[in-house]
C-alpha cells in the first residue's frame, strides 16, 4: 500500500490530509474507534464534515482509490454559519 499511499499524497496532498495509523500502537486506540478499524491493511476516507464515507479491509489499486478521493472531494462542503 505503500507505494500507492505515497502516489496519492503526491497527487491530492495539497487538499487532503494523509495519516497513517499503527493499530498495534495504543497511542492510536482513540482513532482505531473514532474510524472503526478493525485490521490491516484498512484504507478509511472521511469527508470534510468527518463523515466515514469510505472504508476497506484490503489492499487497494491506485485507480480505485484516486476515483474514491475525487468523488469525496467533489462532495459539496458544508460550512456552518458563523455568529
Amino acid at each position: 500500500m505503500k507505494p500507492v499511499v505515497s502516489r496519492l499524497e503526491a497527487e491530492f496532498g495539497d487538499r487532503v490530509e494523509f495519516q497513517q495509523l499503527n493499530i498495534d500502537d495504543p497511542r492510536n486506540d482513540a482513532a482505531k474507534r473514532q474510524y472503526r478499524f478493525r485490521a490491516q491493511p484498512q484504507v478509511v476516507i472521511v469527508n470534510a464534515q468527518g463523515e466515514i464515507v469510505f472504508s476497506r479491509l484490503s489492499e487497494l489499486t491506485y485507480p480505485k482509490l484516486s476515483a474514491e478521493l475525487t468523488s469525496v472531494l467533489a462532495e459539496p462542503r458544508i460550512i456552518a454559519p458563523t455568529k
